[in-house]
Order: C-alpha cells, then structure tokens, then sequence
C-alpha cells in the first residue's frame, strides 16, 4: 500500500474505463507503472482504476476525475490509501465457468462485489457477459446471481406503506415504450402501490426511462422514490440513479454497443431490480416472435426462469406472454411515445389502441393475481373505467409534480423535431404483417435516438393496414439536417426489409 494526498481534476472519468493520474517519479517509486490497476480505499468504500502518469501533479499527489471524488465524497484534506491490484479470484470464477465449473453464491457474490468495484476490466466483463450465451447458466446459478446482485447494492422496502406492492416489467426488445407509463397510474388508483423502476434504452431507440423523461424528471434518489410512493401512491423512476443491483447497470454499459441480451442476462437483470425494491406481486411482459428478444421456442424457458428466482424470492409472478409484431405502436423515439402516452391518457382520437387494449389487459391480469379482484372480468371493467373517466391521466400528473415536473401539458404541445421528410414504400401492394424491430434501431440511431429526444419515426401504416407502392410508409424526424440526410439514407438503403407484407 501506499498514500498520496487527493487532487480534484476538471474531467468526468468513463463509467467502465476509469482512470486515476500520478506524478511519474511518485509512481515509480510506489511500484506503480503506467497502465497498472490501482484499487483507491476511501471512508465510502473502494474502487479499481488504471493509473496514468501525469507530470503536472506534484510528488505525492493523486489525480481523481470529478464523478469519482463526488461518488466516494473525497476532501484535499485527506490522504488516500492506494494498493496495486494483485491477482482476483473473480477472473478464475469467470475462466472456469468456462471450462464447466458452476458458479455459487460465494463465487457470484465475488463476481458482482468486483464488478461494482471496478475491479474487473471492460474486456473482463464482456467475457462474463457472454456466458449468458455460452455455456449458459442453470436455474439455481441464475438464482445465485440475483442473489449476489441484489447484496451489492441498496434496497428499499415498501411494506410499510401496504401490502400490496406491485409491478410490472417487460424483457423489452421492441420499439414504442408506453405500456408502463400508462399502466402504472392505473394500477395506482387501482387501489396498489407501484414503485417502478425503468431503464434508458439498450436495444431499442428509446427506453421508458428516455420516453417518462420527456414528461417529467425520473432520477430520483432512494428517498425520493420511497417519499413519492407514500404521497401519490406510486413512482415513474430511472433504476440507474439509485444504487439498486449496480452491477447490472455496468453491465449494461458493456451490452450496449452490440445491443444485444442474453437470455439469462435480461432475467436476473430485472428480477434483481424487482427484489431490490421489494416487489411482492410482479407481472412481466414476454412479447415473443420473428423481431422479438425471444422467440416462441425460447418462450418455456423463458418463463421457467423467471419463476424459478420469484419463487426463490417469494414473489408471485404471473407471465404475460404474447406475440409480437416487431412494433407496439405507430410512433418510435422519446418525445414522439411520450405523446402517445398522454393520448392514450387523454382518449385522444389518434391514440395507438393496440397498446391501450394490452394495458387493460395487463392492469386486470395483476389485479387478479394480487386477489383484490375476484374475477378477470371484475378488474377489466375497473381498469377501463379509470383509463375512461381520466382518473388516470389526473393520478400520472400528480406523479409527475411530485418527481419535479413543472408544467403539465397535453399531447398537443409535444414538440417534435425541426427537420422531417417522409419515406414511401417501395415494394408491392400488401397488408403489413411485421415490423422488422432491428431495421427500426438502425434507422433511429441515425437520426439520433435516443440522446436527441425528438428524432425519432411515426408509420403511416400498421399491422392489418393495405400498403402499395409510393404510400407514405414512414415520416423521419431529426434535430439537425445532416441526421435527417442520414437517417433518409440509411432507411432508404434497408426499405425493403423494414416491413413484412402478406398477401392481400
């Protein structure tokens, strides 16, 4: 080990690769060389950075980027305690699941403490990311690994308040986020408590974190969460502000340039989210099919998984499988499904009814299954009658102002973006059977979704609707016209495999 006294430096470090800086000379002579991973011990706990050298610090001084001097509450006044990082059980654990070697609790635990210590490299946790690909994980190791990514992190209980604390959550995959944010004051006035947690988008243009943001803030601290919860009965909240299962938000970070899950990833992603809140009836949405995350194949297993962790959690979970299309609803991108939700919210004409059918559905699905209604039937009718009388839409306001919204406004007054241009259908005359999901992503990303909040697409034609040669099928929108350029190019490049037709 060695000390060196704390200098603050005017740059963020990357969430995944962070770096600490030192004088040379100083390095050299604590053993320390350019490259070498350090773990840094502070009151707040420890992290792993590689060191750089950086000849304007003095002798004994240590540079620590901003975002980690506010994580770990660091002061100038303090001396750090710095030790190079030897030899990790958690990269053996990683090599011999490999080779065969099932993960335990103990070897889980390991894994995730070090992940959110920084203690595994990028390219170490991509090599632990893949297992979820192959060789793959058994139930029970799938337990332990929720297990062990719910103890590195915080929790919250909500039992307090009542006892019917719900949610639902969806493996998600698909464009078009607004299942949640119109389920969720429903389910409120329904008579339950529903803290939910959402993430940003990982294989889709926009995740509800980015569609619910357009509306109102989302990150909000842990007692936020529980004080907003307690005042309008439930919360619209991005998981990744709090410290809830943290090693599933590195993680995520690793999945995201290839923008794709494992099976066994998604599971214990969202069941270690769920136990951490202290969720007691859950509901998770399986949309399977050919441009889905799962395929009817994959469906059981699927399924098993899931009940397999909630019954291990003493969860009562119901799944909520169903077909997907490619495509939930007409529009893609935050400031455009935003609008959505408040149309569904506000019974405007142009609302994607697709979706308000699922959410009725769902909303009577959990009722039952909490067994404060007797029958489907029962909370179908309750469900619908809230949605009609905008109980609703008034209850998702009050969440809103309580999560720091300013203003309230309809979906009238979304602004969408500056630029547009519309894209015709190509290809013979026929009825749309599928959305290619992925073609979406990649003309999305172009145009700038989901950083740019009003880049985005709306379809002109759904599944069932006839579509010939010259129809609109699209209409792009972008903040910039050199993103509108690409993102026109990119969809005119995959146009004939953005939609499916059948025959007429």
């Amino acid at each position: 080990m060695f000390y060196a006294y704390p200098k603050k430096l005017d740059i963020e470090g990357h969430a995944l690769d962070i770096n600490i800086y030192l004088n040379p000379d100083f390095a050299a002579q604590a053993g320390v060389n350019n490259g070498d991973v350090v773990v840094i011990h502070t009151k707040d706990g420890e992290i792993a950075a590689v060191a750089e050298y950086m000849s304007s610090l003095e002798f004994d001084q240590v540079g620590v980027p901003s975002n980690i001097w506010e994580r770990f509450r660091i002061s100038e006044l303090e001396m750090l305690v710095l030790e190079i990082l030897g030899p990790r059980e958690s990269v053996k654990y990683i090599r011999e699941k490999f080779l065969g070697k099932k993960i335990t609790k103990k070897r889980a635990l390991k894994i995730m403490d070090d992940i959110v210590k920084n203690k595994l490299t990028p390219v170490e946790m991509t090599y632990f990311a893949s297992l979820g690909f192959c060789p793959g994980f058994s139930q029970e190791e799938l337990y332990n690994l929720t297990w062990a990514m719910v103890e590195t992190g915080e929790k919250l209980d909500f039992t307090d308040l009542g006892d019917l604390v719900v949610d639902k959550h969806s493996i998600g995959g698909l464009a078009h986020k607004t299942i949640t944010p119109v389920l969720v004051p429903i389910l409120v006035e329904m008579g339950f408590l529903v803290p939910n947690t959402f993430s940003r988008a990982i294989t889709t243009p926009a995740g509800t974190g980015d569609v619910v943001e357009v509306l109102m803030p989302v990150s909000l601290t842990a007692s936020q969460i529980k004080d907003t919860v307690a005042a309008v009965g439930g919360v619209l909240a991005w998981g990744g502000a709090i410290n809830l299962a943290p090693a599933d938000d590195i993680l995520i970070q690793v999945s995201k340039p290839l923008h794709i899950e494992s099976h066994d990833k998604f599971v214990v992603s969202i069941m270690a989210k769920k136990v951490a809140m202290g969720i007691k009836y859950l509901l998770i949405d399986l949309p399977y099919g050919k441009y889905a995350k799962i395929r009817k194949e994959d469906l059981s297993r699927v399924e098993g998984m899931f009940k397999f962790i909630a019954q291990k959690f003493g969860i009562k979970l119901a799944t909520y499988p169903r077909v997907s299309f490619g495509l939930d609803g007409r529009s893609v991108g935050p400031a455009l499904e935003a609008r959505d939700t408040l149309r569904i919210l506000e019974r405007h004409p142009l609302r994607p009814l697709h979706v308000e059918n699922i959410v009725i559905d769902m909303a009577a699905t959990l009722g039952v299954l909490t067994g404060k209604y007797e029958s489907k039937t029962e909370a179908l009718h309750d469900a619908r009658r809230i949605l009609e009388t905008k109980l609703a839409l008034e209850r998702f306001w009050k969440m809103a102002y309580a999560q720091g919204a300013g203003s309230r406004i309809t979906s009238d007054y979304i602004e969408t973006a500056s630029y547009k241009t519309d894209i015709k259908w190509g290809g013979d005359t026929g009825i749309v059977k599928y959305f290619n999901n992925r073609v979406i992503v990649k003309i999305a990303r172009a145009l700038g979704a989901p950083n740019d909040k009003k880049a985005g697409m709306y379809f002109n034609y759904f599944v069932g609707d006839k579509i010939s040669k010259n129809d609109v099928l699209v209409t792009l929108f972008a903040e910039s016209k050199a993103r509108l350029e690409m993102g026109a190019r990119v969809a005119k490049e995959v146009l004939d495999n953005l939609i499916e037709l059948e025959d007429e």
